[in-house]
């Protein structure tokens, strides 16, 4: 009789080599940034919470001062500054679910457009601007496309004024359609045996490796 043990491991290159690409401006966590608040949910957002969450990522509306409703923020879990410290897996993982965010983002809005931003300005914890676009509703600062990332200033200094209830609608909109529509590699799909050393690796398409090793009982 033979018997299989599994172990689990995420992220996928934990099983090899770890990245090389972890600088000094990266940890786990730091709970004195608002984003790694966050991220473990002592603080919540006052649109809608959390509209998303996987093993790497949240997506939140952004805070005051709002220029924009419906401007997301897709936020790493892991407290680095940019994408020259991501390990491995979050650089594979980063293009896949800003797309599939934006995309719900046009959706539920239908903005014709969303720019895309990541500053790290404000926070040394990365997080990627998603920023549904109205051309007609941007009031002009510089004159320039740059235009809608300083209406926040607008809100700051008190000409501009957003709809909360707004903000929140289209929160909400965005958390029910993902919840629909998850993004790819968060979808069960079939296990696929890869032949290798003793035992056999599977894996489970885009999310995770199980090692199994055959013992002798």
């Amino acid at each position: 009789v033979q018997r299989a043990t599994a172990r689990l491991s995420w992220p996928v290159e934990r099983l090899g080599q770890q990245s090389t690409y972890v600088g000094v401006r990266e940890r786990d966590s730091d709970m004195t940034c608002k984003k790694c608040q966050q991220v473990s949910k002592e603080s919540v957002p006052k649109h809608g919470g959390i509209l998303y969450e996987d093993s790497l990522w949240i997506v939140v509306h952004k805070g005051e001062p709002i220029g924009v409703e419906g401007h997301l923020q897709l936020v790493s879990k892991r407290h680095f500054q940019g994408p020259a410290y991501m390990n491995d897996a979050e650089a594979a993982a980063l293009g896949p679910i800003l797309r599939h965010c934006e995309s719900i983002l046009q959706q539920v809005t239908g903005a014709p457009q969303v720019y895309t931003a990541a500053l790290g300005a404000s926070f040394p914890h990365f997080h990627c601007h998603m920023v549904p676009v109205f051309k007609d509703s941007i009031k002009p600062v510089v004159g320039v496309a740059w235009d809608i990332f300083l209406q926040e200033k607008l809100a700051a200094d008190g000409s501009l004024q957003v709809s909360d209830q707004n903000c929140l609608n289209i929160s909400l909109r965005f958390k029910d359609q993902i919840a629909k529509t998850p993004p790819p590699h968060n979808k069960p799909g079939p296990l696929r045996a890869i032949r290798g050393a003793p035992g056999f690796v599977l894996s489970l398409p885009g999310k995770l490796l199980l090692l199994l090793k055959k013992n002798s009982v």
